[in-house]
């Protein structure tokens, strides 16, 4: 039985969609800091860097991200910011098989993915929300009376709302997706639980 399409299943189309969206960010600005040297320098790919170190430099210009500054070792101290070292491992090792692997599975419309699916909204849950209150709680660049490493990681109201614009979307859908996913894998499990229970009840009839 072919699985039904996607467009019927707007929450799952979303999901995917945000998947592929996040699938491209990841792998071209947020993990280019572990890009080696010689993919740098490799004829070809060292464009493709170049053009992507140009869209880093000109987020960070206009926003001053400390995350972006973490994640190029250009924060005043290293421990201030090693949380989105774990973060980064986080991306790789959690978030972006997820892409891959729940876009195929929603596509297939499989129930195998929702446990997945579950285990990623919460990570990204965990890190989206941290980098939101980061945000939003750092000095303001119009306050005078800031310390030296105040002034360095102070947002301007402009750099703030780059900053704070495109996480919402990254907070708000993988919200949806865990309360989602609950509800689908505890579901699944009661469904189980009780198709066991019955088989269980036919079997002590049979005998």
């Amino acid at each position: 039985m072919a699985p039904k399409p996607l467009t019927s299943r707007p929450l799952d189309l979303i999901y995917v969609i945000f998947f592929v969206v996040h699938l491209v960010i990841s792998l071209s600005i947020d993990l280019l800091p572990l890009w080696p040297a010689w993919a740098q320098n490799f004829p070809g790919l060292n464009l493709v860097y170049r053009l992507l170190m140009d869209v880093v430099e000109d987020y960070k210009t206009k926003s001053n991200d400390p995350f972006i500054l973490a994640t190029w070792n250009l924060v005043k101290h290293d421990w201030e910011f090693y949380f989105m070292k774990v973060f980064m491992v986080m991306e790789v090792l959690i978030q972006i098989p997820a892409f891959i692997i729940g876009t195929y599975g929603l596509r297939k419309n499989t129930p195998l993915v929702y446990p997945l699916l579950l285990c990623y909204a919460s990570a990204a849950l965990v890190t989206t929300t941290t980098v939101f209150f980061v945000s939003v709680n750092l000095p303001s660049a119009n306050d005078t009376s800031l310390d030296a490493t105040s002034k360095f990681y102070a947002l301007t109201d402009e750099g703030r709302r780059t900053i704070l614009g495109p996480i919402i979307p990254f907070l708000l859908i993988p919200a949806v997706m865990w309360v989602d996913m609950l509800i689908r894998v505890t579901s699944l499990v009661s469904a189980g639980i009780q198709k066991t229970a019955t088989a269980g009840k036919t079997g002590k009839k049979e005998l």
